[in-house]
């Protein structure tokens, strides 16, 4: 267990001691990465924003049964995936195919130097990806972007690890298959 989790956990415990700073620190600790998932997930800083405070407010509730069999941040990222693809299904109900609010799902990543053929690629990967099934894309981003493994990846969505493997298996064909002539210079 590496410093930073070592920490985590004390925080936890002093928190369910009563110390209420504990929780305040551990949001300071975490609250920039989660934000960055939920922004990944959902494609706007705005309800990130409000994922973010979401999943604080249920960890807070929850923490005093937290038992440490995860990682603290694990746990928290494991409540930001699901609040961002339940929020996710909610847009697809009040819009019948739901990929019109989901355009540009990955945080814009262009720099100014970049030239005009790297922001055409950036632009189409951006919906390739925001075109993915839900889970696809969930296990797409935690994998690629946030290097996490199958594994841990299995213990965030609460799903088998060949399920996961499955999962970033078809995004990635999907995506050779929409990006693939446009990298390869067919376009």
């Amino acid at each position: 267990m590496t410093e930073s989790h070592q920490d985590d956990h004390e925080l936890v415990r002093q928190f369910q001691a009563g110390n209420e700073r504990a929780f305040n620190d551990l949001v300071l600790r975490h609250r920039k990465r989660i934000h960055a998932v939920a922004t990944g997930l959902l494609g706007s800083a705005d309800d990130a924003e409000d994922v973010a405070q979401e999943v604080f407010l249920k960890a807070y509730s929850a923490l005093q049964e937290f038992r440490g069999d995860a990682q603290v941040y694990t746990w928290f990222y494991r409540i930001c995936v699901n609040l961002c693809l339940n929020r996710l299904r909610q847009r697809k109900v009040r819009s019948f195919f739901g990929l019109d609010d989901l355009k540009n799902t990955l945080p814009d990543t262009r720099q100014p130097d970049d030239d005009i053929e790297n922001l055409e690629l950036s632009a189409r990967a951006r919906r390739a990806i925001a075109e993915l099934p839900d889970k696809q894309r969930a296990v797409f981003i935690m994998r690629h972007f946030d290097g996490l493994p199958h594994a841990e990846i299995a213990r965030i969505m609460n799903r088998d690890e060949g399920t996961i493997k499955a999962n970033y298996f078809q995004a990635v064909r999907k995506l050779r298959a929409k990006l693939g002539p446009y990298v390869e210079g067919k376009d």
